[in-house]
């Protein structure tokens, strides 16, 4: 399962589900189902460099844009879906742009897989090659961390992780299994993949999730697209868990967005507070959206609507950015265009310094 971004992206069932096929009859496969995955326009590419790290007995990839050691940053790291890899979730969301407009570093690690472009998390019961042979993702997302914290990169204090279908499974994984490394998580077309009492910390999350997504269906089961045929725990289930967790109201407040875009879908927002944290836990369901990063351009290939009515990747920087994200010495500017940074204001001609006038001691009143 996958999910096409701000680009062409196209789900594709998960690995596990596929004949063993050599890495071109694979991706010849799922061409052929209209399932493959498309290049993003050259438009939005974005320059990234590949790394290794050393993890157990595997050498595990992660693209990144910051290579020189500076002050370090509040960390984002970006989880792609299942059958993509780093660099084309990095070049279809456009959260590079975003997050390092906000003052973050964000990183894209890749999964494992036998296909440069079709990579897998083990987030659980899912998904493919990584899920099969036991892949210690967990092992792998924390080595990345210290190791980004130790170059001096990356605030260990501050670090956030957003995943898109599979990659939103495994960010919800090491939530629950590794809650001391994450400030809050973000999950787009995903649900709990690990038991919901696996989860014994608070977290503050962002859930967004379309109501007719066909592959991860909102009421939970077998989506209707899925090859795997393995059911899913609901929304409401994933949601319910990291209320409890975090020791929210479990009576949202719900605010209405509505279809401004004239695409057919509105979406309904759920905020969950509790007595420390007013969007300890936030669900964004997108009425008639599908299997989709909302604010795509192009329909995803069996996926069902992808809502214009939001910006997915704005959304979850802003909700970072509440939980203590971005920049903390430059207030945004509401009329700025995004990503702008206001010009240093021209330095004023001295003024005449007047001399002072000796100011009286104060007196004590009387009593």
């Amino acid at each position: 399962m996958t999910i096409r971004l701000l680009s062409r992206l196209r789900p594709f069932p998960p690995l596990r589900s596929l004949p063993r096929l050599s890495r071109r009859g694979l991706m010849a496969c799922l061409l052929g189902l209209g399932l493959g995955v498309a290049a993003p326009p050259s438009a939005q590419a974005v320059d990234l460099s590949l790394k290794t790290i050393r993890v157990g007995n595997l050498s595990r990839a992660y693209f990144s844009e910051r290579t020189s050691v500076g002050e370090a940053r509040p960390l984002i790291i970006a989880l792609h879906a299942s059958g993509s890899s780093g660099s084309l979730m990095a070049r279809a969301t456009g959260l590079t742009e975003i997050a390092e407009a906000a003052g973050y570093m964000i990183v894209y690690p890749n999964g494992t897989g036998l296909a440069i472009d079709a990579r897998t998390w083990n987030s659980g019961g899912c998904c493919g090659y990584a899920q099969m042979h036991k892949v210690d993702d967990v092992a792998f997302l924390r080595a990345l961390v210290e190791k980004l914290a130790k170059d001096g990169l990356a605030d260990p204090q501050r670090v956030y992780l957003v995943g898109v279908s599979n990659g939103g499974m495994m960010a919800y994984r090491m939530a629950a299994e590794a809650p001391g490394l994450f400030k809050a998580v973000a999950v787009v077309s995903a649900v709990l993949d690990v038991p919901p009492e696996t989860v014994k910390a608070p977290m503050p999350v962002l859930h967004i999730h379309g109501s007719e997504d066909p592959f991860i269906p909102f009421l939970g089961g077998i989506g209707k697209q899925e090859v795997s045929q393995l059911p899913r725990l609901s929304v409401a289930r994933t949601i319910e868990t990291w209320v409890k967790a975090n020791g929210a109201e479990p009576r949202p407040a719900v605010t209405d967005i509505p279809d401004t875009a004239n695409d057919g879908t509105t979406i309904r927002q759920y905020t969950y507070r509790s007595k420390t944290d007013p969007q300890s836990v936030v669900l964004y369901e997108v009425k008639g959206g599908g299997h989709a990063w909302p604010g795509a351009v192009v329909p995803i290939i069996n996926g069902g609507k992808s809502s214009q009515n939001m910006d997915a990747s704005r959304t979850v920087v802003e909700f970072f950015n509440v939980h203590g994200g971005g920049r903390s010495d430059e207030p945004a500017d509401e009329n700025l265009p995004p990503g702008a940074k206001p010009l240093p204001a021209a330095t004023p001609a001295p003024a005449a310094v007047p001399t002072p006038t000796p100011t009286p001691a104060p007196t004590r009143p009387a009593r």
